[in-house]
């Protein structure tokens, strides 16, 4: 993410869509979203991404196996 930032990116980052890491030392995910509310163009649920990508129109290409 900070090399697309860097590049002059706006980055939105999918909060429900992450994996995270727990242990007794601390909650990964939760120091996760403190770091994406200060790095991140925004911090959005997986069902506001796709309802902004589906705004724009834009069309999925298909991948070859």
């Amino acid at each position: 993410m900070r090399d697309f930032i860097e590049h002059g990116f706006e980055v939105a980052m999918v909060r429900d869509a992450t994996a995270d890491a727990r242990n007794e030392e601390g909650d990964g995910y939760a120091a996760a979203l403190t770091n994406w509310r200060f790095m991140a163009y925004a911090l959005w649920s997986t069902a506001e991404a796709v309802a902004r990508i589906e705004a724009t129109g834009a069309v999925a290409v298909p991948v070859a196996a």
